[in-house]
C-alpha cells in the first residue's frame, strides 16, 4: 500500500500537481493566524482570551489599541518602554507570537529604521507596508541589517492615489531583485478590483511572504465584504491548489473587515475552514 502510495505521488509530482512526495503523502497543516486589525475596536489585551479559544498562538499586529491600562497607547515604535514591557509580558504568559506587524508606511529613513528596529525588538520576522519608490532602497537596507523582510500589502483600486498594488504586476516590478522585500497579497481585495488571485499568486510566485486571506460576497465590486471562507463567491479550491503548487508554507492570515462589532463567530469559522481545508 504504501509503495503505491509513493508511486502515486511521484507521478502527481511530475505532472505538477503537488510541490513534493512528501507533501503529497502527508498533508502538512496550514499556519493560521489573525490580522488583529480585525478586532480594532478592541485593546490587544483583551482580544488574547478570544484568540486562545480558537486555537490561535500566531498574530498580524498593526497599530492597535493596547490595553485599558494605557488608554491612549496603540502598538508600534512609538509605546513607552514600560507599555513595551507589559506587551512583552502579555505575550509570553499567553503563548502569543507576532508575526507581521503593519501595514505602516513610513515616510523616510528615520521611520523605516524605528520600525526596523521595533520589529527586531519584538522577534516580528515581516513588515508590511504600501511604501513606493525611494523609499523601496532604503527597506532592502534595514530588513538586511535587522534580519527581517518586508511585504508589500495591496488594498483595492479605490485607493490609487496611495499607489497600484492592487495590480500584481505593479507589485512584482516593484519587488524586483530585492533580497529582503516581497509581497503580501490580499486576495479579497483582488477580487473587490476584478483580479483573480490564483492569476495574482502566479504573478508573484517565488516573493509570496505572508497572505491575507479572505472569501467575499461578491466578486468585481468594491462595495464587497469578507464573509466565512467557503461561504462566499472566490473559488478557494482553486486558491488553495495554486498555493500548494507553488510550495507555500507562510502564515495564512485572516483579516476579517466586516461587523466588527460581533465578528467573533465568523473569524472562528474562519480558523477552522483554514484548519480543515
Amino acid at each position: 500500500m504504501r509503495k503505491a502510495l509513493i508511486i502515486l505521488c511521484t507521478a502527481l509530482f511530475l505532472f505538477g500537481c503537488c510541490p513534493s512526495a512528501k507533501q503529497c503523502e502527508t498533508k502538512s497543516q496550514r499556519k493560521v493566524g489573525v490580522a488583529m486589525y480585525t478586532f480594532y475596536k478592541r485593546t490587544l489585551e483583551d482580544c488574547i482570551p478570544i484568540l486562545k479559544e480558537m486555537g490561535v498562538d500566531a498574530i498580524g499586529l498593526s497599530t492597535t489599541p493596547l490595553s485599558s491600562k494605557f488608554p491612549k497607547a496603540k502598538t508600534g515604535p512609538e509605546m513607552t518602554s514600560e507599555q513595551k514591557a507589559f506587551l512583552k509580558k502579555l505575550l509570553a504568559d499567553n503563548g502569543i507570537k507576532i508575526v507581521s506587524f503593519g501595514v505602516r508606511t513610513p515616510k523616510d529613513e528615520k521611520g523605516i529604521k524605528e520600525i526596523c528596529e521595533f520589529a527586531k525588538e519584538f522577534g516580528i520576522p515581516l513588515v508590511l507596508t504600501e511604501s513606493v519608490g525611494d523609499t523601496l532602497p532604503i527597506w532592502e537596507k534595514y530588513c538586511g541589517q535587522y534580519n527581517i523582510k518586508m511585504a508589500l500589502h495591496n488594498h483595492a483600486s479605490d485607493i490609487t492615489k496611495r499607489n497600484s498594488y492592487y495590480n500584481p504586476n505593479v507589485t512584482r516590478a516593484a519587488i524586483g531583485d530585492y533580497k529582503n522585500i516581497y509581497a503580501c497579497p490580499d486576495n479579497g481585495h483582488y477580487a473587490r478590483s476584478g483580479i483573480q488571485g490564483v492569476a495574482a499568486y502566479k504573478i508573484l510566485e517565488g516573493k509570496i511572504a505572508m497572505l491575507h486571506f479572505k472569501d467575499m460576497d461578491k466578486f468585481d465590486d468594491l462595495k464587497a465584504h469578507t464573509v466565512p471562507l467557503g461561504k462566499g463567491v472566490l473559488d478557494m479550491k482553486a486558491l488553495f491548489a495554486e498555493l500548494d503548487r507553488q510550495g507555500y508554507d507562510g502564515y495564512y492570515m485572516i483579516e476579517y473587515e466586516w461587523n466588527p462589532d460581533n465578528n467573533v463567530a465568523e473569524v472562528k469559522e474562519c480558523v477552522d475552514y483554514l484548519k480543515n481545508n
